[in-house]
């Protein structure tokens, strides 16, 4: 009977002691995980092989890792942790290397990495998109949108925006932004160009004259430029007003702006609109 006394409480104490142990072993481990990075993915030079015909599968078991590690670590992604930057970019890399046509782990690319510092990343990723996903608009349309929002380049978002312009399934008003994007990099014979090509592909009565619309100020912004250059060519300089355009005899009055903004000369001799190419809604009368 003592005997089983003892060997009760022994077993009683180790199990109490177990419990003990096993609780404190996993707070210390949950925090040592959260003090430190520990997750990665190996290339897809070595998953794909490993993943013979399964490579479908191994995208899908590697974007739900991707999503479970990533979960409770929002916060640090935000304060721009250069590790994070890395791991996110390589786990995208190897998932859509497994699985092209996976859009979720694209849309996941632009969201974590072209916001959280790394739109260039998020635009090499998403290049990939562009070329096993052609008649997708979204690809072009976030790389385009990175470019202008992050990278402050309108130049390359214009040319990435018409391109989603072009594609099946896109909203209008893409092709009206990157137009409007065209003249704020001074593009405007190609912004021209992309939107007569719009205008006879769209039956939308709403996008036909907000492109005509567009297409008519951009070729007074062309055709002031011109006269801007013929100026110089004469006088040895660019004119400061566009008045002055019209004392030299080279135009007979300042154009409208059709969005009923101002035409205005920029020190370069380029052109600029107040309006911004935006178009307001009449004010009411009372």
């Amino acid at each position: 009977m003592t005997r089983s006394l003892k060997i009760t409480g022994l077993f009683l104490a180790l199990v109490i002691a177990y419990y003990g142990t096993f609780n404190h072993l996993t707070s210390q481990r949950a925090q040592y995980l959260e003090d430190n990075f520990m997750d990665y993915t190996l290339p897809s030079a070595l998953t794909g092989p490993a993943s013979l015909e399964f490579k479908g599968l191994s995208s899908d078991y590697l974007l739900f890792k991707f999503m479970a590690f990533l979960g409770g670590r929002v916060q640090a992604i935000s304060d721009n942790d250069p590790r994070y930057g890395s791991y996110i970019f390589s786990t995208l890399d190897t998932i859509t290397d497994l699985d092209p046509y996976y859009w979720d782990a694209y849309l996941f690319a632009e969201m974590f990495l072209a916001w959280s510092g790394h739109p260039e990343k998020a635009n090499q990723i998403l290049e990939k998109a562009m070329i096993h996903r052609p008649d997708d608009y979204r690809p072009p349309y976030y790389i385009g949108f990175n470019n202008h929002l992050f990278l402050k380049d309108s130049k390359t978002a214009s040319q990435y925006l018409m391109k989603a312009a072009r594609l099946p399934g896109c909203p209008y008003y893409i092709g009206a932004l990157a137009a409007r994007l065209s003249v704020f990099s001074f593009q405007h014979k190609d912004g021209i160009v992309f939107l007569e090509e719009m205008l006879k592909n769209t039956t939308d009565k709403r996008a036909r004259r907000e492109f005509e619309l567009r297409i008519t100020t951009m070729k007074i912004l062309d055709f002031l430029e011109g006269k801007i250059t013929e100026f110089n060519e004469r006088f040895g300089h660019f004119p400061k007003q566009l008045e002055e355009l019209v004392s030299a005899g080279l135009i007979r009055q300042i154009p409208e702006d059709p969005y009923k903004g101002q035409f205005v000369i920029m020190g370069n001799g380029r052109v600029y609109t107040t309006s911004k190419m935006l178009a307001y809604p009449a004010k009411k009368k009372k």
